[in-house]
């Protein structure tokens, strides 16, 4: 009853905060030279957006004054001219090549009926104190996330979306898949900083655009770099914080250089102890991104280089344990990793014509490296090669999007033991090729849009036994449809299938070097059928957005619970099992100087038969056997039914601000039998931060988190679960503690 009380509480001041009228219209027009009508183009003033209809009219409600108006579309340069409020302006739209066009193909438009939440580059400098990006993205909704070293910013963080783990997200950045394609799994501790060097971050839930790597299950996060400006700037940024993290930083912008060039680059150093025992790590990362711009066509390097060293965390720790050592870890000083990554891609892009444009790229990815766990060396080498072409085309109110990818990966597996001599040695090539296409219709009111993509894959295994490759293809549609209630209003709704394989660990039942022929055929693609439907307005003063959605899964390749030898999950197939849920997000300027923001997720999230295999124990302490048990109807592992996130900006003056963030997660469990003894527990968090300009080009900013010292943040965690000689169910619960009060200072410098 009590959370049903606080559940209703939260939905009640979320849906009654005004969205007020504005006070005056910003109107206009957009064409091309030739005098055609512009469809599509995004126009933004004073913090508000609107995209022209076929006409190439447009409306934005504004306070009374004057604005710089910005307009972009695929295919065009960008253009910013000042306008008045309750004035009608012309804006004129000459061939070329928007920034956004490096992953216009696979992100959702303003316009497109998918879930989806925009995180620009405002306010990645707004949140961005050091975390991984994880972390960066919790406040966004349906995101839960944890640190393996307690702290963020340290090693290894994990993100989860509608309950969905990581390895069945998509993450690219600028289209580049950021995930290995053996295990799909992304690892943030690799390229440190990256949210620094970042023009936008947009996180799609549920199946989302068609995109490319492995497709999206519980959604796709998708990462533009930073654009590149036509000034000459330089920032640096130090940093130093609680259990001894410092971070240093320094980029530079060159500005529109003679002959149309220019380009970025940024050096980056992090280390930290870790709030666990013997969790340390360091890092850097060099990030350069150039461009030669001719009239219509762009040829753009971007790419970095990193590298981080980490001392061991991956293992939970027992509560009997952490009742008097929230700190510990099972792993000692010696248990420790070294990994370095790669990426770079080059791209054409080219206006072929007003209306339409293409990309043309390839990219390298490299991950390389090392882990040791009681003297045993593990190493890993992987290398992703691939390709992607898309074009973009405009006639009146259609839009297409047509995409190709192909990558080809190998990477090799290795166990040296202590003694130096070589244990084994395998490796793995996976190839894909996917192609899609993608339709929007925009019309008056109506804004419809089908997405369809075609994708096979294979995998080859070359080790101790042989096992035949296995080839898996797949058609994912999507279709969906937004309808204008107003200028200022939308609704939406869409249909959507993802079907994707098994990752490597999934077919070796956790085994890094294969020690038998196992059938690649017995663990099943899973497959999802995504339904959501929204409500969206927008104000002067305030934006509001509702969804619902129903994930419904077919042969789910379902978490168990339990990690394998060299710490990734173990998962099996569920014949049937969902996600459905409530997602609220709002903004608010309540005065000038107050602002409030929040969004607030509730679900119910059901496996519909689950076994559990119990080992069986004799008085002696022995394992005597095995024994399964079924469950109906149970929450899937660590899937929260309330995650709740409210945030207030106040800002004293010109040059100081101030923010509150609250963080509500409610409980969820360690494994899929719901046993009421193995919880993740519910937690509440507050986090504080200041920044104040201390003078022109200086600024100096504050964050707390965990500003009440909670002591019970076990976010994520697993079970051990037995049958005792009683046969009555017995287990130990495992968690990750978060850290305690802490507190990160950081000194920004720009010129």
């Amino acid at each position: 009853m009590g959370r049903s009380m606080r559940a209703v509480r939260i939905l009640s001041f979320l849906l009654f905060l005004p969205v007020l009228v504005s006070a005056a219209t910003l109107r206009g027009v957009v064409h091309a030279v030739d005098g055609a009508p512009v469809n599509g183009a995004l126009v933004e003033a004073a913090g508000q957006r609107a995209v022209t209809d076929t006409e190439g009219r447009f409306a934005i409600d504004v306070p009374s004054g004057s604005y710089t108006v910005v307009v972009t579309r695929n295919g065009f340069q960008a253009v910013a001219q000042q306008a008045a409020a309750d004035t009608d302006i012309v804006v004129t739209l000459r061939p070329g090549l928007a920034e956004n066009i490096v992953v216009s193909g696979i992100r959702a438009e303003e316009k497109t009926p998918v879930t989806k939440s925009d995180v620009d580059r405002s306010t990645i400098e707004r949140d961005y104190y050091g975390q991984d990006i994880p972390l960066l993205l919790r406040d966004t909704p349906s995101i839960d996330t944890y640190a393996e070293a307690g702290v963020g910013g340290s090693g290894y963080s994990y993100i989860t979306l509608r309950g969905i783990s990581p390895t069945r997200l998509n993450f690219t950045l600028d289209g580049v898949p950021l995930a290995d394609s053996e295990d799909m799994g992304t690892y943030f501790a690799d390229f440190p900083d990256l949210a620094r060097s970042l023009q936008s971050i947009q996180v799609q839930r549920g199946v989302g655009t068609s995109t490319v790597g492995s497709p999206s299950f519980g959604g796709s996060i998708n990462l533009e770099s930073i654009a590149l400006s036509p000034t000459e700037s330089t920032s640096a940024e130090i940093g130093f914080g609680s259990f001894g993290s410092k971070n240093a930083t320094v980029g530079y912008q060159s500005g529109a250089l003679p002959g149309g060039y220019s380009f970025y680059t940024r050096l980056s150093g992090d280390q930290s102890n870790g709030f666990r025992e013997s969790s340390g790590y360091r890092a850097r990362n060099l990030f350069v991104s150039a461009a030669k711009q001719n009239e219509d066509s762009q040829l753009r390097l971007t790419g970095f280089t990193a590298h981080e060293w980490t001392q061991q965390s991956f293992l939970a720790e027992d509560t009997d344990t952490l009742a008097h050592d929230l700190r510990a870890n099972p792993f000692g000083p010696q248990d420790r990793d070294s990994f370095g990554y790669d990426l770079a891609q080059l791209q054409y892009l080219r206006a072929l014509s007003p209306r339409t444009n293409m990309t043309a790229s390839v990219f390298y990815q490299r991950g390389y490296g090392w882990y040791r766990l009681s003297g045993d060396q593990y190493g890993l080498d992987g290398l992703l090669i691939g390709s992607m072409v898309t074009l973009s085309t405009t006639h009146g109110p259609w839009t297409a999007n047509y995409g190709l990818h192909v990558n080809e990966f190998r990477r090799e597996h290795t166990l040296d033991d202590a003694a130096g001599t070589r244990q084994y040695y395998n490796y793995g090539t996976k190839g894909e090729a996917n192609a899609f296409a993608k339709l929007s219709y925009d019309e008056a009111r109506w804004h419809l849009y089908s997405d369809l993509q075609l994708r096979t894959t294979n995998f080859h295994y070359h080790g101790d036994v042989a096992i035949a490759p296995i080839r898996w293809t797949f058609f994912n549609p999507k279709l969906g449809a937004r309808y204008d209630l107003s200028a200022a209003s939308s609704v939406y709704a869409s249909a959507g299938m993802s079907t994707r394989e098994p990752t490597r660990n999934d077919l070796f039942q956790g085994e890094d070097n294969a020690t038998f022929a196992h059938d690649l055929h017995s663990v099943h693609p899973e497959r999802l059928v995504d339904l959501e439907a929204g409500w969206n307005a927008r104000g002067r003063t305030a934006t509001f957005g509702a969804n619902v959605y129903a994930m419904n899964f077919h042969n789910e390749i379902a978490s168990t619970g339990e990690l394998s030898p060299i710490g990734l999950l173990l998962r099996r197939n569920v014949d049937r099992s969902y996600r459905r849920g409530l997602e609220l997000e709002y903004t608010w300027q309540a005065i000038p100087r107050l602002k409030l923001r929040g969004n607030a997720t509730l679900s119910r999230n059901r496996i519909h038969t689950w076994t559990q295999f119990y080992d069986v124990y004799d008085a002696a302490g022995n394992i005597v056997g095995s024994q399964p048990i079924t469950f109906h109807d149970v929450n899937p592992i660590l899937t929260p039914s309330m995650i709740v996130n409210q945030s207030i900006e106040y800002a004293t003056s010109s040059s100081m601000t101030f923010g509150l963030t609250g963080r509500h997660v409610g409980r969820s469990y360690l494994d899929n039998t719901n046993n009421g003894a193995f919880i993740a527990p519910a937690f509440t968090t507050l986090e504080a931060n200041a920044a104040i300009a201390v003078s022109h080009g200086v600024r100096f900013r504050v964050q707390v988190n965990n500003l009440t010292n909670n002591k019970r943040i076990f976010p994520s965690g697993y079970s051990y679960l037995f049958l005792t000689p009683a046969r009555t169910i017995d287990g130990i619960s495992y968690y990750y503690p978060q850290a305690t009060r802490n507190a990160a200072i950081m000194i920004n410098f720009k010129r």
